[in-house]
């Protein structure tokens, strides 16, 4: 399944081959700005969970609150069955991976800087036809 991109002003969403991509546009990521990703999340996806490629095109910062609220079941991983962030450097996936370890994900997370990679691991988590 594809879907036309979705552009707000916090990031781009898109639906393709049944992964949901999710590029985060820049800025800082406060609790507020988290809450309305997540919204415009929820709204796009129309109820139904995908596996979903996160990449980052310039986020400055991420505040605690923002993290511990994408990491809960019941706030920022709704609609998310599996999660990768895909990062730049090896350095940005040296910081992710300490994220992950720090925040627990409340679904299957990984750190890529390969998107072909991430998107490999991402299959497995797409429901079955």
């Amino acid at each position: 399944m594809n879907k036309d991109p979705l552009i707000t002003p916090y990031n781009r969403l898109e639906i393709i081959d049944g992964i949901l991509h999710a590029t985060y546009l820049g800025g800082v990521i406060d609790i507020d700005v988290a809450k309305e990703i997540v919204r415009q999340r929820l709204e796009y996806i129309e109820g139904v969970a995908y596996p979903t490629l996160v990449m980052d095109s310039g986020v400055i910062s991420m505040t605690k609150e923002a993290r511990d609220y994408f990491s809960d079941k019941d706030g920022g991983s709704q609609g998310v069955v599996a999660g990768v962030l895909l990062l730049k450097s090896v350095y940005s996936e040296f910081l992710g991976n300490f994220f992950l370890r720090v925040a627990k994900p409340a679904i299957p997370t990984r750190v890529f800087t390969d998107k072909e990679k991430a998107l490999e691991w991402l299959q497995q988590f797409k429901p079955k036809s």
